[in-house]
């Protein structure tokens, strides 16, 4: 059977659409930007425009600006808060949801469009700088923005809060909760090394390394700042951007400054004690809130409802993803998956959540669930809606909601259960009035919203469903969050960031008064009741991250405060954007090559790529003469106006005078892939003096899943790969088969014990030695093992036109390394050993008698290249065939794809 091309090697390098490309699309052009957007967001790419703008000046102030324009897509993709940027394409994506965004980002800012453009925007200017010898390169090879990029992570989007706050005054860097987190540092005194902050790996402890490179990061900043003057990150990043991207990062450092990241990182955390001890000792000084802890698994364990049923929360961690119940004095997983905001109906039958989830390829959905407890039943209430809040009716008949919209604004909605019918209530257009979250009142004759409005004030309001009335209880610039009602109706219970430290406060809806609840060193969050109603449940924060803690209900121990009313500022909505028809086609010029060697290491050729910004057509290329096997060249490419990505390949190899043409379509948890390969190649078996041309035929299929139980994991995948080829001469149609089935199971412990179960097979009917199988392993191998293999023989001991082969392995808990090579950008992660056995026969026909088995064991070091590059690792292992003289050995390159 003729050899096929890797076909989806090529995928990751193309992607997939970040957008949805058979909507129709408009653009909007700038000075410096072309704005592309999607009908509805007329008003949206108007401001985003604005706001695009205002961050270009204010960064060519300390930046060169990126070459050429920059593009910018806004588009809704469903129920997803981020955005993103490419330096290699200069584009930048911005998602238009901004529900709760308060619990991920500092939301002081004007609006939310001004805090991620400017976001966004500093990256292409920041990851694009090219100085010295490196730009003389450009002048060859076009732009060059990878050399910039590859830094440690912090310097990447620790530096980006950094610049927001210097720029515009507000970022994550200023927020409640990162001091919190600092807060809660200096208080244990512990700090995380250089290494766990200085790329992207495979984290498990708390703080998770997005908090670590982002808000920790922005102040090692801001330190290197107030060390070395206003300018100095601009200096780092200018002596970085003239030097190579494999370098020693100590490097840019002793240039910039004379001391190197590490002494600069000893000196950090030394620092920055200092910085909280006047507000550690400010809050001791008013007298710390006895508290009790009643959960301990950390990381993210929020959102607690409680019913005679009992408590129930949603946690998220690296081990585990759920809804966990507390009841007579055990814990134990209730639902599996991801789900947000519970909460028990008032007969405490029912529990409603929210859970998100991805709707096709361009689009994520959230909606509400209801789980039946005495059936243990779930149930999917709506369905394309875009619940991302939801609380119960007092008479428990119907759900209050908050919903999505497509241009960021919210609605709120009631869904009637029995009915199964949305009643639509008030709407907040243009993003002046995010929905942030809300309780309703005992009567049900209104609810206390917790409103984000333009200005970034995130208030409490009152809105009374019989008028429509919508009235300030709270307006200054604290972050007022997640309220609930006391059981008596008096008083609205709520988080509240005063003084940039979240405590609990409680409005009396009598006179207005406002009483400061918890006095914490850390933060209190989304409070609610006891089912007594005798205690305040809230989420609190401790070393190992979020935790459910709870305080007696007392009213008469809180402290009344006086909050300062501050004016809203006046929004008034921009004129809708009038934008042209979306070209894609002006956007596929390459903006680099790079030079690249032949396919046998002699020779040379060039590659390059380029994306439209919506991301409707994609390619890359890589072509140039081999000394030994001629020319090659290899094209990808995708088409995304079909509804779903679709890849195309075409490559070629002169020296066997091959040529292939592919096609890649995805499925729902797989992909699809057809191929079609001619060779021209000469087998000596076939006892003729001239070459035999090869015509193939090859479809392969590709499927996995998953399932989860608390911490027990099983996942599955299976790919199966038919071909039918003809060699011309011959009438005979030829067929092949191969197939793979993989299963792995995670004991259900607290350290990762994996079982995996591989087993694969093939059949051909060609009588050629050319197309029979060989389970031999081979000594050193690059991007992973054949599916058809057997450690511990080698090549051509196990042959023939029919083969099996299976393997049992356990994988015992990984050591964490987590160490860099010093300051350069390769760092070790995990080292694993795994204990194998493996068994397999080939023969024509074949013979079960022939089997072969072994045993080994295997050392797999995990590695990130580059800073922000994880996924690869490097394995070395032995394998004893049983009655073979001695053992094999191997070395396997690991590459991360499919």
């Amino acid at each position: 059977m003729a050899r096929l091309l890797p076909l989806f090697l090529w995928l990751a390098l193309l992607g997939w659409a970040q957008f949805d490309p058979t909507r129709s699309w408009f653009t909007l052009r700038t000075e410096h930007f072309d704005v592309h957007y999607h009908p509805g967001l007329e008003r949206v790419a108007a401001e985003v425009a604005l706001y695009a703008e205002e961050a270009y000046a204010l960064l060519s102030q300390d930046f060169e600006p990126p070459p050429g324009r920059l593009s910018l897509v806004v588009a809704d993709v469903g129920d997803v808060l981020n955005g993103f940027a490419d330096p290699t394409q200069n584009r930048v994506g911005i998602y238009t949801t901004q529900f709760r965004s308060a619990d991920l980002f500092n939301p002081r800012l004007s609006s939310w469009w001004q805090t991620v453009v400017f976001h966004e925007v500093t990256h292409l200017f920041d990851l694009t700088q090219v100085r010295g010898p490196l730009r003389e390169a450009t002048r060859i090879f076009g732009q060059l923005p990878a050399q910039s990029a590859v830094k440690p992570f912090p310097l990447v989007e620790g530096a980006v809060l950094y610049l927001k706050y210097k720029k515009l005054g507000e970022s994550r860097l200023n927020d409640a909760t990162t001091r919190m987190m600092l807060r809660q540092m200096v208080l244990s005194g512990h700090f995380p090394s250089l290494d766990e902050v200085r790329q992207a790996y495979t984290r498990a402890t708390w703080p998770p390394l997005g908090l670590l490179v982002y808000n920790y990061g922005a102040w090692l900043v801001r330190y290197l700042e107030e060390r070395f003057g206003e300018d100095a990150y601009r200096r780092l990043t200018e002596a970085n951007a003239g030097m190579l991207a494999f370098k020693d990062f100590n490097q840019p450092f002793q240039q910039a400054f004379g001391l190197s990241l590490d002494e600069l990182y000893a000196e950090f955390v030394r620092w920055l004690p200092n910085q909280f001890e006047g507000e550690i000792a400010r809050i001791r000084a008013q007298g710390l809130t006895p508290t009790e802890r009643l959960t301990h698994l950390g990381f993210y364990s929020q959102g607690a409802t409680a019913s005679a049923s009992g408590l129930v929360y949603a946690h998220a961690s690296p081990l585990r993803q759920g809804l966990r119940i507390l009841a007579g004095g055990e814990e134990r997983e209730l639902l599996s998956g991801p789900a947000q905001h519970p909460q028990w109906s008032p007969d405490g039958r029912y529990l409603i959540f929210v859970r998100s989830q991805r709707e096709g390829p361009y689009f994520v959905g959230s909606d509400l669930y209801r789980y039946d407890r005495l059936e243990g039943r779930l149930e999917r209430l709506t369905r394309g809606e875009r619940v991302y809040y939801a609380r119960y009716a007092p008479d428990g008949q119907s759900v209050f909601l908050a919903k999505n919209t497509p241009d960021g604004s919210t609605e709120l909605a009631r869904y009637f259960v029995d009915l199964k019918r949305l009643q639509p209530l008030r709407s907040f257009p243009h993003q002046d009035g995010v929905v942030h979250s809300f309780a309703v009142a005992p009567d049900g004759g209104s609810l206390v919203l917790a409103l984000l409005r333009r200005g970034g004030f995130q208030d409490l309001y009152r809105y009374t469903l019989a008028s429509g009335a919508l009235e300030a209880l709270t307006q200054d610039k604290n972050v007022d969050s997640d309220p609930v009602f006391s059981p008596d109706g008096r008083y609205v219970l709520y988080s509240s960031d005063a003084d940039r430290v979240y405590n609990l406060y409680a409005y009396r809806l009598s006179d207005g008064a406002v009483f400061q609840v918890t006095n914490l060193l850390t933060g209190a969050y989304q409070p609610t009741f006891s089912h007594a109603g005798d205690h305040i449940v809230f989420t609190g924060y401790d070393t190992g991250g979020y935790n459910l803690y709870q305080v007696s209900y007392n009213p008469a121990a809180w402290r009344r405060v006086g909050l300062r009313r501050e004016a809203l500022p006046a929004f008034r909505p921009l004129e809708p954007a009038r934008g042209e028809p979306y070209d894609p086609f002006p956007y596929l010029r390459p903006l680099y090559w790079l030079p690249l060697v032949g396919p046998s290491g002699l020779g040379l050729g060039a590659s390059f790529s380029a994306s439209d910004p919506v991301g409707l057509h994609a390619y890359t290329l890589s072509m140039g003469l081999d000394g030994l096997q001629g020319a090659f060249y290899d094209l990808a490419y995708r088409f995304t106006g079909l509804g779903f990505p679709l890849g195309l390949r075409l490559a070629g190899l002169g020296g066997q005078n091959a040529q292939g043409v592919g096609a890649f379509f995805p499925l729902a948890q797989g992909s699809l892939g057809l191929q079609y390969l001619r060779t021209d190649l000469f087998e000596p078996a076939l006892n003729l003096n001239q070459n035999t041309v090869t015509h193939a035929v090859a479809l392969d299929v590709f499927g996995q899943s998953s399932q989860a139980e608390d911490l027990f994991r099983s996942s599955s995948h299976l790919r199966l790969q038919g071909t039918a080829f003809l060699r011309e001469g011959s009438p005979t149609w030829r067929f092949g088969l191969r197939g793979a089935l993989g299963v792995s199971l995670r004991l259900p412990l607290e350290a990762s014990h994996v079982f995996a179960l591989r087993l694969a097979g093939g059949l051909t009917t060609s009588p050629l030695a050319y197309d029979a199988f060989d389970l031999g392993a081979p000594p050193l191998a690059v991007g992973g093992w054949p599916v058809l293999a057997v450690r511990g023989y080698g090549p051509g001991q196990l042959r023939g036109a029919q083969a099996l082969a299976g393997s049992l392995e356990y994988r015992l808990p990984p050591w964490p390394i987590e160490r860099g090579l010093g300051n350069w950008p390769v760092f070790l992660d995990d080292l694993g050993l795994t204990l194998f056995a493996d068994g397999g026969v080939a023969g024509s026909p074949l013979e079960l008698s022939q089997a072969r088995f072994s045993l080994g064991a295997e050392l797999r070091l995990g590695l990130t290249l580059f800073y922000l590059a994880p996924g690869s690792s490097l394995a070395l292992g032995g394998a004893q065939g049983i009655g073979e003289p001695g053992p094999r050995f191997y070395l396997n390159l690991v590459l991360p794809g499919p």
